[in-house]
């Protein structure tokens, strides 16, 4: 198994200690941390900035909100965006719960050289950290704390900002030291802020009693206090800090009246109830990503966003015996951060542990090597049961999700597929940027950081897939007309955010899939990442059902409101069927239509989309819910494309995997009748954020066939499906209870099990605050066990004659139309001996085939019958 120590270093902390004093001593023209200290203690830290170079990412010690507003300069930090709540954590040290002293202290200065006085702002700590979960990693995102710092008045607080009272005078000097020290004092704390000059003078003082439990937790420097600072009161100031907390999602460098930009150096803690937690850091290999197809490893590490004097490759690394070998080094993308390795021959019948090595260079010489380790699983190609985890829509509300994930780790899926809105813009705080493109870049990193982050145990050491969605690349739908350009509304078409961002964006979450069907770039050089996979012989399309898919806006008849939402109960779909629109694209279709036929190193066929290919849900919204007629954003339109695709589908017997629902269901498609086509799953979001609901008896449009959520009905769109099991949400879900809350929402985990000897697909459902291992705790319907044949399940009429095959014990079936010469399907048989079914009277060509070693026969003319026929021996 993999070394579960999240950051892999030869650097001790604890050793190179007395190093990093040394520079302290050195750098540091202010007074000692505390009085009479000679040394560092074990739990002590001290920054070491002034050996970093300039890069936007401040070190694995640290996290920053947001990512892009912060950057190492000159050997200290700065805050770029004069804008509310600007923040740093410090990872590796936090407030433990023992009854002792501590201390913390940092120089500060104004970004652009003036004195403190001169401009707007505050600056200083937030002590005590905690969010609403107990990761500590929750704490960066919903964190609360402490505030204790200085206004640019020189007022100082412990409290509300709004509560400063004046101290120090006007501030007419460039540089200051804060210290912070709290001392227990009976049942509470004893907190006093001291402002000094650089010599070490005291200019003011503030101290104010606490309780307790204010000082566990996390430790935060701040850049601007989210409030008012100064005499402002009532409404006013309620008014001028709501003001503030708008601009959050401003531009890097943007300028907000009122506040401003500081830089820190000289950090350091210390104190008894410090405690160390050296794992805890996260960088500067932050996690990745691997697949092994066709004898074929692809593998990204993720990097922070690091600068142009730190080292530009990535090393890849396997283990044999006690030795490591370097199979591979890739320099990083300068916008993704990522270093992708290909790496063909790979031996697949061993596990094989890998580690990604990268060396953190220091200006003053030192280079620290870095490791990120893993085993690439052997193809479980001889495994009866091979088990695929849909993961997608996680808002990250509970971030990072630790319970949850643990529970798929106890489940131990074979390979993860993450089937879009890996996050949404609202994941982590602080809104998204949109310009500058390079800032909007690292803005997006951090989101994808913080999914990164939730899952990084287990993509380290088992295959994954990540298809993007809209959220994922920063729109609430997408019709991506081929990659074009939005131009006017988003349903109208086009990616609203430049083709280097979502190139970003693509790279990141794709570029470890096997190679794409189609390497050349789709419109504005978008890249293309669609394709096949095939691993423990169940054989993967990868579609990009969002890439292609035409716009409504323009196209269909208008809705009179939002041009997706359709509300008119008098609609006619038929009317929106127009000729000409694309879903999957003709190149993603021929791809689909040579899948179908390719069986090489399978025994089963599955396709995995963003989304089903029907209208599932009726019921859409917060607050008052809609009833919607027909929604464009499904994938039940456009409906002629949707038939030629799922007509495509059946013709492999393939299960579909897919997310995007926000409703977890399990639905059979039909194209002329009900239950002749596949069977697809569209998993529980993860965290639950838009709510929708399948409420036939509010939608009469959709037919039911009988009373109750399951069954036969019509999608919106006029296509037969039905319902073999569903979970809604509950209109009212409980508050107060972030993981209650998201598990009323109808939140949970789904796994799809294919059982390659009895040649059957288990679906697999969990409500999100289930324990994964006792049985009954699925959501009610599931789990659900469906032959592979049901996925063509159109009427049959006939049977050709039983085939009798020498030279292959699971042959693969194809049956032609003889007179058309198109493809009715393709099938791995179980057996040797397989007698053919047919959907209509005629004649009808067999190839016979053991495409593993290129080895093939056909019979012509077979009739279709529903007699028994004389079996036909065949040998290939």
């Amino acid at each position: 198994m993999a070394n579960p120590d999240p950051k892999l270093t030869r650097r001790s902390f604890l050793s190179n200690s007395a190093a990093i004093a040394a520079g302290v001593v050195v750098t540091s023209r202010l007074t000692p941390l505390l009085h009479g200290a000679t040394a560092l203690g074990a739990t002590d830290f001290v920054s070491n900035w002034p050996s970093c170079p300039d890069r936007v990412w401040l070190g694995p010690e640290y996290w920053t909100n947001p990512l892009q507003d912060w950057r190492l300069a000159g050997g200290r930090i700065e805050c770029t965006n004069a804008a509310p709540d600007r923040n740093l954590h410090l990872l590796v040290r936090a407030l433990g719960e023992k009854a002792e002293s501590f201390t913390t202290a940092v120089r500060i200065g104004r970004a652009d050289g003036a004195s403190l006085g001169v401009g707007k702002g505050s600056v200083g700590f937030r002590i005590g950290v905690r969010g609403t979960l107990p990761d500590f990693r929750n704490a960066l995102v919903f964190g609360r704390g402490l505030d204790t710092g200085l206004t640019s008045e020189g007022a100082l607080f412990i409290g509300a900002v709004g509560t400063a009272k004046p101290a120090a005078g006007r501030l007419d000097v460039s540089e200051v030291e804060l210290r912070l020290t709290g001392v227990p004092a009976g049942g509470v704390y004893r907190i006093t802020l001291t402002l000094l000059d650089v010599r070490g003078n005291e200019l003011a003082a503030v101290s104010k009693d606490v309780p307790r439990e204010q000082c566990v937790g996390g430790l935060v420097l701040v850049n601007n206090y989210p409030g008012v600072s100064g005499p402002v009161a009532g409404k006013a100031a309620a008014k001028k800090a709501a003001k503030a907390t708008a601009t959050t999602a401003s531009g890097a460098g943007a300028v907000n009246a009122g506040l401003g930009r500081f830089w820190f150096a000289d950090w350091r803690v210390s104190g008894p109830k410090v405690e160390a937690h050296p794992e805890r850091t996260f960088g500067p290999l932050l996690f990745s990503q691997y697949t092994l197809s066709a004898g074929i490893m692809r593998m990204t590490a993720q990097l922070p966003p690091i600068g142009p004097k730190d080292a530009q490759t990535v090393r890849l690394q396997v283990q044999t015996g006690s030795t490591w070998r370097t199979v591979g080094e890739e320099r990083i993308h300068p916008e993704a951060r990522t270093a992708t390795f290909r790496i063909p021959n790979w031996e697949v019948g061993r596990d094989a542990p890998y580690r990604l090595a990268y060396n953190l260079m220091y200006t003053d010489g030192r280079q620290e090597e870095h490791f990120w380790t893993g085993i690439v699983r052997r193809d479980p190609v001889d495994v009866p049961t091979l088990s695929v985890a849909d993961i997608s829509c996680n808002i990250h509300e509970a971030f990072p999700n630790a319970p949850y994930v643990q529970n798929v780790a106890k489940l131990n899926p074979d390979m993860l597929a993450f089937t879009g809105d890996q996050f949404y813009e609202s994941t982590g705080g602080f809104g998204v940027i949109r310009t500058p493109v390079d800032s909007a870049m690292i803005d997006y990193l951090r989101k994808w950081y913080l999914h990164g982050w939730t899952w990084r145990e287990l993509m380290r050491d088992r295959p994954s897939i990540s298809l993007p969605d809209d959220h994922d690349v920063y729109q609430g739908n997408l019709w991506g007309e081929g990659g074009a350009a939005q131009t006017t509304t988003q349903e109208a078409g086009g990616y609203d955010m430049a083709a280097d961002w979502v190139n970003v964006v693509y790279r990141t979450q794709t570029a470890h899939h096997p190679d794409p069907y189609d390497p050349a770039p789709a419109k504005r050089g978008t890249l293309q990442y669609y394709g096949p996979l095939t691993y423990g012989r169940i054989s993967f399309a990868v579609l990009a059902d969002r890439q292609y898919k035409s716009a409504p806006e323009g196209n269909v008849p208008p809705t009179g409101g939002r041009g997706d939402h359709e509300t008119n109960p008098n609609f006619d779909p038929k009317t929106a069927d127009v000729p000409g629109l694309t879903l999957l694209g003709a190149k993603q279709e021929e791809f689909l239509e040579k899948w179908v036929e390719d069986w090489r190193g399978a025994d089963m066929k599955a396709v995995i989309s963003q989304t089903i290919f029907s209208g599932f849900p009726t019921t859409h919204g917060r607050g008052e819910p809609m009833i919607l007629r027909a929604d464009y954003d499904t994938n039940g339109w456009p409906q002629t494309a949707r038939n030629r695709a799922v007509r495509t589908i059946r013709k492999a017997f393939a299960f579909h995997i897919a997310g995007d629902q926000h409703i977890p269901g399990l639905v059979q498609y039909g194209v002329d009748e009900h239950r002749d086509a596949s069977v697809a799953f569209a998993g529980p979001a993860v965290n639950v954020g838009y709510p929708r609901w399948f409420e036939p008896s509010l939608a009469p449009w959709t037919k039911p066939k009988g009373p109750g959520l399951t069954g036969d009905f019509t999608d919106s769109f006029g296509h037969p499906f039905t319902v073999l099991a569903v979970k809604n949400g509950a209109k009212g879900p409980r508050t107060g209870d972030v993981m209650q809350f998201l598990d009323d929402k109808a939140s949970g985990f789904g796994l799809v099990r294919f059982d390659k000897q009895r040649q059957t697909i288990t679906v697999e459902c969990w409500p999100f605050l289930a324990d994964f291992m006792k049985t009954d705790t699925q959501m009610p319907g599931w789990p659900i066990e469906i032959k592979m044949l049901e996925n063509y399940g159109r009427k049959i009429t006939g049977h050709l004659p039983t085939l009798t095959i020498r030279g292959a014990a699971k042959p693969v079936i194809h049956v032609s139309d003889e007179a058309t010469g198109e493809l009715v399907y393709a099938l791995r048989a179980a057996s040797p001996n397989f007698r053919p079914h047919v959907f209509a009277p005629g004649k009808y060509r067999v190839r016979v085939s053991d495409p593993d070693l290129g080895k093939s026969a056909e019979v012509r003319g077979l009739q279709s019958s529903v007699d028994e026929q004389k079996p036909i021996a065949v040998s290939i």
